[in-house]
């Protein structure tokens, strides 16, 4: 025998999905039901112990021989599950070998399929998949029922209970294991490496060993927390009389009857209500922030979890995240415990055991948040050892560095230097030391580990069009909805810009586009050849709905009026201006009219008297331009009206011929506009953008009439000095190095009107999104703090941003050409409709059925299908940036794996992040420790790592 493919049906009274599987197997009622295997393949046969059957013996030993490979979908159940079997049996102590066992949903992981076994075989299309009432049956054989009179008062269903029922589920068990083996078959092209099966199997070494709970300090805590939580309640109903004050309706209630409106009572919420609230209110609302800690749960998990000897096991989730490898945990979830800030933590963990209730509220005047500190606490090494924690040093921050050659960080990672205390001290512009000087704001520079507008444009002010860097204190701002203040122009330095719509920004700075009701980056709108949202013109503001969606909401049925679909990425405005009549003039726009095509090119819009339906261009498109000589001639439209005779030529040199997302609409060379007043314009779009604005204040004061009509059609195009060479220069970027600047704080929004589009202000966007997320504000910084470090960090890591884009291209040109493509030692390679990324580890990345294909804002992007914020398996969008994090991401695991690796030998009992916890003898060398765990992989070449640590008498956040 080669291979063992079984599946387990069991009965606990243990709650499975609370508990585990470590503690679900110790009940005493614990029984395997039922046991379907296949021996090499063949039949699949089943043994029903629930009915007094035995396994067979050869089943057994096999079971037991580290040579035979057992598989199974989620392996670690019919492992733990076997092992109690045979210490029942008397043929084993402890848990069998993870080594003789691999997992068909780790194997599925790998390849970015779901994790569950119906799943991963609908998305696979298997014949036998797994029968759907398979949920039901388990609710009824495998967990305890409620007593009732119809059934005789039972506490649990047997076979003889509902036999037609035991023989269905006989057959699920049986369809299990054929489900599992046709997964199997499929995935037999993409075989999981050994080293990958070496890591999984020191996973289930450390999920078997555990980690020793201090169950003292655990029920003390939830009493104390009971009490603390009852208080909390009695005092908010006497201040609000309400009937139950911990109901969120109630209390928003209570709020705005106390002249308090707000639409959300959480955590960021409920401090931002406490900066103008009364001090009756404040009370109120501090009591509410108390009562919603939640630390308590995490205690109440560590009881649930804990095993017959003190320990809690299989906390751990091997490839919990399918699209980088990285673990995630469970039951305790260890990822996401409280920081520990207090001083005195030996004197809080001693009072709390005591569970002197009166002692702790004297000496702590928030208990919950003490109850919170501590619940790092709770994880304690057996009597006479100690922990050993050690984590990489900016270990994220590293691998992005040494993959994009960012030599001035790799310097200071190679001299000792602390990335995180740089960051923190160019922020405060104080020294900042880790455990020394100004040590307490190294934090909030880590955080920042992790935009802006170019010189000229021209930005939306109540005073009109003003470049941005002469944008006064005491101009307001349009931010789509209403003109605001601001807190004044900002200086970022020179950076590399791109243009694209009009707007010349760095890659970074946020934008909104149709579709969205949240910014992106604007180097993402323009590779996926998504719209920007136009604003305003200058004359007459366009006013956003709140979805942020230009003129959908407020005119959702009015479509284009003139829009070239023929033409790919030649766009014009959503909604066009009519004319003015000769005999009447239209004071606003009230009718649609006609938008006629008159060749297959480009559509021109015609003016026609009377009211008429909307005609809408048939998309077609065009033979792509493949050559840097290739020139047409086509009418380009500016707000409506057609401008006759104007060459445009268009490039592609250097793009390999890449379809769709690489060409950039039809665009002049710089040219010198003339209007009829003698106006010089350096460029198409500064004359349309002035004839918008300034020149119908030249209409209003009696120059001429119609002047937006005599000046488009009358314009004299001619080449400027710098453009007579018609440069062949690829739209792709338009990149140019330009001197940079932004606005703070415009408004309650963050936005205002850059070049007519809607564009976030410095304070909020870029990598604020992500500070937030990591707890930013939550840790001190104010929101208008976290913009300037991220614009510092953008411009001193240029390789970084060229390396997001590098391999933006190497995916696209992989997927589109269905070849193989390397960019900074990543390979990027398509089999079978799947998308690899081989990282320099070996380990690969995989993305199932890949295409360039359209995304929701109507462009092109890299798609493919997977697990999405629904938590369903959909098509899910990715771009050059969000590729690098998952490569940077991945990378950090598998350096962690190689570590856990080469301490193997010592008892590792958690690891979180980048941070590894081994319970050892006190007489063990903490250098030693972290020097192993520093070391660099062979496949790592010049990434220099380094690791520290500490040792505690329980594990603490040092």
């Amino acid at each position: 025998m080669e291979t063992l493919s079984c599946d387990l049906e069991t009965y606990s009274s243990e709650d499975l999905r609370k508990c585990g599987v470590y503690r679900y197997c110790e009940a005493p009622d614990f029984e395997i039901l039922l046991f379907a295997y296949s021996v090499d393949g063949g039949e699949v046969q089943l043994a029903d112990l629930a009915s007094g059957e035995k396994l067979p013996r050869e089943i057994i030993k096999a079971v037991t021989d580290d040579s035979v490979i057992k598989w199974a979908w989620h392996a670690n159940f019919e492992r733990v599950c076997l092992s109690r079997y045979l210490r029942d049996l008397g043929l084993l102590t402890g848990y069998l070998n993870p080594e003789g066992w691999r997992c068909d949903m780790v194997w599925a992981a790998t390849l970015g399929l779901p994790f569950s076994l119906e799943g991963a075989g609908a998305v696979l299309g298997l014949d036998k998949q797994k029968l759907t009432e398979g949920k039901e049956l388990i609710r009824y054989f495998c967990k305890p029922c409620s007593p009732t009179q119809a059934n005789s008062g039972r506490t649990r269903n047997l076979p003889c209970h509902a036999p037609d029922k035991w023989e269905m589920f006989k057959r699920y068990n049986i369809r299990d294991v054929e489900a599992e083996m046709g997964i199997q078959q499929r995935l037999s092209k993409f075989p999981v490496p050994d080293f990958v099966w070496e890591e999984y199997h020191l996973d289930q070494e450390i999920n078997d060993r555990g980690v020793k709970i201090d169950m003292e300090l655990v029920r003390q805590a939830i009493a104390i927390d009971e009490r603390s939580r009852n208080e909390l309640i009695s005092a908010m109903r006497e201040f609000t009389q309400l009937e139950n004050p911990n109901s969120v309706q109630q209390m928003k209630d209570w709020l705005a009857n106390n002249g308090l409106m707000t639409e959300s009572l959480d955590k960021k919420a409920v401090a931002e209500l406490m900066k103008n609230a009364p001090p009756e209110l404040i009370r109120v609302l501090t009591l509410r922030q108390q009562l919603a800690k939640s630390s308590v749960r995490k205690y109440q998990a560590m009881q649930n979890a804990v095993c017959a000897d003190g320990r809690a096991r299989g906390l751990f989730s091997f490839y919990g995240a399918n699209r980088t490898g990285r673990f995630s945990s469970k039951i305790i979830q260890l990822q996401n415990l409280a920081r520990n800030s207090m001083s005195d933590l030996d004197q809080a963990r001693a009072l709390i055991k005591t569970g002197d209730y009166d002692a702790v509220s004297m000496l702590y005047d928030d208990v919950p948040d003490t109850l919170s500190q501590l619940v790092r606490t709770a994880f304690v090494p057996p009597k006479g050892k100690l922990f050993y924690v050690a984590d990489f040093s900016a270990i994220e921050a590293r691998v992005i560095a040494w993959f994009a050659g960012e030599k001035w960080r790799m310097e200071l990672f190679k001299n000792g230097g602390d990335i995180y205390c740089m960051s923190a001290s160019q922020m405060f512009k104080v020294p900042v030391e880790k455990h020394g000087v100004n040590g307490h704001l190294r934090q909030k520079g880590k955080i920042a580990e992790l935009s802006c507008i170019a010189e000229g444009q021209l930005v939306l002010t109540d005073r009109g069009l003003v470049p941005i860097q002469d944008v006064r204190l005491d101009d307001r701002l349009w931010d789509g909805e209403s003109w605001v203040e601001h807190d004044g122009v900002v200086y970022k330095g020179e950076k590399e810009v791109i243009e694209y719509e009009g707007l010349t920004a760095t890659a970074d700075h946020l934008v909104w586009i149709e579709g969205e009701s949240e910014p992106v980056h604007f180097g993402y709108a323009a590779t996926s050849g998504a719209h920007l949202v136009q604003t305003g013109n200058g004359w007459n503001p366009i006013r956003l709905g709140e979805n942020h969606i230009s003129r959908k909401t407020l005119e959702q049925k009015d479509e284009s009026l003139l829009r070239s679909n023929s033409m790919h990425r030649v766009w014009c405005d959503k909604m066009d201006k009519s004319e003015c009549s000769d005999f009447r003039k239209i004071e606003r726009l009230s009718e649609l009219f006609t938008a006629r095509s008159t060749n297959s090119e480009v559509a021109v819009q015609e003016i026609i008297s009377g009211k008429t339906k909307m005609y809408q261009p048939q998309k077609q498109r065009i033979q792509q331009l493949r050559r840097a000589w290739n020139q047409i001639w086509i009418r380009l439209c500016v707000r409506g009206l057609p401008v006759f005779n104007r060459q445009v030529w268009y490039s592609i040199k250097g793009f390999r011929n890449r379809p769709h997302r690489h060409q950039r609409r039809l665009r002049p060379w710089e040219h010198l506009f003339f209007n009829p007043c003698g106006k010089l314009y350096q460029s198409a779009s500064e004359c349309t953008l002035r004839i918008q604005t300034g020149l119908l204040a030249v209409q209003s004061s009696g120059c001429y009439q119609n002047a937006e009509k005599r000046a488009v059609e009358g314009a004299d195009y001619r080449k400027c000095k710098e453009g007579g060479s018609r440069k062949k220069k690829e739209m792709e970027t338009h990149r140019r190095t330009a001197r940079l600047y932004d606005i703070r704080n415009a408004g309650k929004h963050h936005r205002f009107t850059v070049s007519g589009h809607l564009v976030h202000n410095c304070g909020y966007g870029g990598g604020i999104g992500a500070l937030k997320n990591m707890g930013a504000l939550e840790m001190g910084l104010k929101e208008e703090e976290l913009q300037p470090l991220v614009n510092a960090w953008r411009n001193a890591n240029p390789n970084i941003v060229k390396f997001w884009w590098a391999v933006d291209n190497a995916v696209m040109e992989a997927v589109n050409k269905r070849t193989t493509t390397e960019t900074h030692g990543i390979t990027f390679s398509l089999k079978s409709g799947m998308l690899f990324i081989t990282l320099p580890s070996g380990r690969k990345l995989a993305y199932v059925k890949p295409r360039i294909g359209m995304n929701q804002f109507g462009g092109e992007s890299i798609t493919y299908e997977g697990i999405g914020a629904t938590k369903k398996w959909e098509r899910l969008e990715s771009y050059g940036p969000k590729f690098v994090e998952n490569i940077v991401q991945a990378t950090a695991r598998d350096i962690l794996c190689y570590a856990m690796k080469t301490l193997r030998c010592c008892s590792i009992v958690m690891h979180i992040h980048d941070e590894v916890v081994i319970e050892a003898d006190p007489r063990v060398s903490l250098d030693a420790l972290c020097e192993q765990m520093g070391r660099t992989p062979p496949w790592a070449e010049g990434l220099i790592l380094t690791a520290s640590g500490y040792t505690s008498p329980y594990y603490k956040k040092d």
